[in-house]
């Protein structure tokens, strides 16, 4: 996953940082957000069990370090062929 989730703290749990949902299926959870998402599963701030948090993939491999981040959205090019308006 591109964003963090959780904040792995030491111990048995951990904390969402985040509002997910389980889908339909309830075999993974999504952002809020998503269309697929169905059924509240946590909010921000609250504790998570850690073995909840491996089981759905929110904490990643150890040996992973920080997730990638999702590209910034690209500014808009000014143009340029834009014309005077005629005198007034």
């Amino acid at each position: 996953m591109a964003m963090r989730f959780v904040r792995d703290e030491p111990g048995e749990w951990v904390t969402a940082t985040q509002r997910l949902c389980l889908t339909e299926d309830r075999s993974r959870l999504v952002p809020d957000t998503d269309p697929a998402a169905r059924w509240l599963w946590c909010t921000p701030g609250q504790k998570v069990r850690r073995a909840d948090a491996e089981r759905y993939g929110l904490l990643g491999k150890p040996d992973e370090g920080e997730p990638p981040t999702e590209p910034k959205a690209r500014r808009a090019v000014a143009t340029k062929q834009r014309t005077p308006g005629g005198n007034k």
